[in-house]
């Protein structure tokens, strides 16, 4: 059979797996469906080969050889557990929508009970307090082992570990993309038409220019790192063009409607939720901190007279910052009653989560989010919004942009610059609102 004749298979059998019908009931951004449907129509061709005729025909053995084939293939812990997910959602979807034929067996999700068989949440693979590493798992460094990811991620020894980690998501998923198009591609191979076919599929699925110069970032780095090791012999990136960045100014929220998202609580949760999440808020706000700091946060970081936090920043920068008043009471709150929600493997996290480890930043967001719905603020906001909030009300009240610079931890004066330029907008639109011959 030839390749147009295969294809042409291949598409009809898709059609049996309805996907462009599924998609259309997913609230999600472009990219993200895109996404979602690149990695279902990658199960489902592979569900084909095992003589699969649509969704109700894939069986759990197909489905357990389908992760044990994207684990010895090579593909990263994170991308494994995502396919489960995307597959898992879609054949949920499938049993509530499709219909079996009269007579058979109901159709079941056969992704009920599939895992896979290294999970990202194992001790190994979360990032320490002591190691800015994300992590060090055996296992999960050998996938893609002849990109020697783990190797590359070890030389970003400048970076900061939130750096480190996207930067060898970035590659990992430009080596599984080329999994997929190009099985027998190795980095000593990889020519600039891959980068570019990679840079205009990411563009295509509606990706920022902001996320594509930073994906061009991150190969540029890994392929410079690859030639002084010996891994790759020349530069694929090289004339690669990087999409301008439009600079965004920040959005900060208004004096009063920050005042209302922090002193919101839960009256329905239990006492040391609300504690827990009063302390969160009030110190994104109240010091400005980044939601990374919040939450490697510790009790050493809290000063003896609880006024100040020790806090390390980007690049493993050390700082100390000032309490406001509300977040010190906040902290003596949530300290009077934290061993209610510690264990013994809890450690020294300042704040914790509700199973006693550290808060994740995704905690983080979790709990902001449902505090806008209670202070009744429409389309919510993000962690880094109250940032840019304290950075803002500093600078509106009179306070030098020096002083802004060390509180915010910015090593360039240039990105606090960034507030005075939100103060002028703001002036002029009082000007223009208020002033008669505006």
């Amino acid at each position: 059979m030839s390749a147009v004749a295969q294809s042409r298979v291949q598409a009809a059998g898709l059609d049996q797996f309805e996907l462009s019908r599924y998609l259309k009931t997913l609230a999600v951004s472009e990219s993200v469906r895109e996404g979602r449907l690149a990695d279902i129509t990658h199960g489902a061709v592979f569900f084909m080969r095992r003589k699969a005729t649509g969704p109700t025909s894939v069986t759990e053995r197909m489905l357990s050889d389908y992760v044990e084939h994207l684990e010895d293939s090579g593909y990263s812990v994170e991308t494994v557990e995502q396919r489960i997910s995307t597959l898992s959602s879609y054949f949920s979807w499938c049993v509530r929508n499709m219909k079996t034929p009269r007579g058979s067996e109901p159709f079941t999700n056969p992704m009920r009970g599939c895992k896979p068989s290294h999970a990202s949440s194992c001790g190994e693979c979360r990032a320490s307090t002591s190691n800015s590493l994300k992590g060090d798992c055996v296992v999960r460094n050998r996938r893609l082992k002849k990109w020697a990811i783990a190797q590359f991620e070890s030389s970003l020894t400048a970076s900061a570990a939130n750096t480190r980690a996207a930067y060898r998501r970035d590659v990992e998923l430009f080596a599984e993309w080329l999994l997929d198009s190009a099985p027998l591609v190795v980095p000593n191979s990889v020519e600039k038409e891959h980068v570019r076919e990679y840079l205009a599929l990411l563009h295509d699925r509606g990706a920022t220019s902001r996320t594509i110069a930073r994906r061009v970032a991150a190969l540029r780095r890994y392929f410079g790192w690859a030639i002084r090791t010996g891994t790759a012999k020349l530069d694929p990136t090289e004339a690669v063009h990087t999409p301008t960045v439009k600079g965004r100014l920040p959005r900060p929220l208004d004096a009063e409607t920050v005042a209302r998202l922090v002193s919101t609580e839960d009256a329905e949760a239990p006492e040391w939720r609300r504690a827990r999440d009063r302390v969160v808020l009030e110190i994104l706000y109240g010091s400005g901190l980044r939601v990374s700091e919040v939450c490697s946060l510790t009790l050493q970081s809290v000063s003896s007279d609880k006024s100040s936090l020790r806090v390390m920043g980007k690049g493993s920068k050390e700082r100390m910052v000032p309490l406001s008043v509300p977040a010190t009471e906040a902290i003596a709150r949530w300290l009077a009653i934290r061993h209610e929600v510690a264990g013994e493997s809890t450690g020294s996290f300042l704040v914790l989560s509700a199973r006693g480890n550290g808060l994740s930043r995704r905690d983080c967001a979790r709990l902001l989010d449902e505090a806008c719905l209670r202070a009744d603020i429409p389309g919510g906001t993000h962690p880094h919004a109250l940032r840019h909030s304290f950075a803002t009300h500093l600078m509106d009240n009179g306070a030098d942009t020096r002083s802004i610079q060390e509180l915010l931890g910015h090593s360039d004066a240039s990105t606090t610059q960034r507030y005075t330029h939100v103060s002028k907008e703001r002036l002029r639109l009082v000007y223009s609102e208020s002033h008669p011959r505006a």
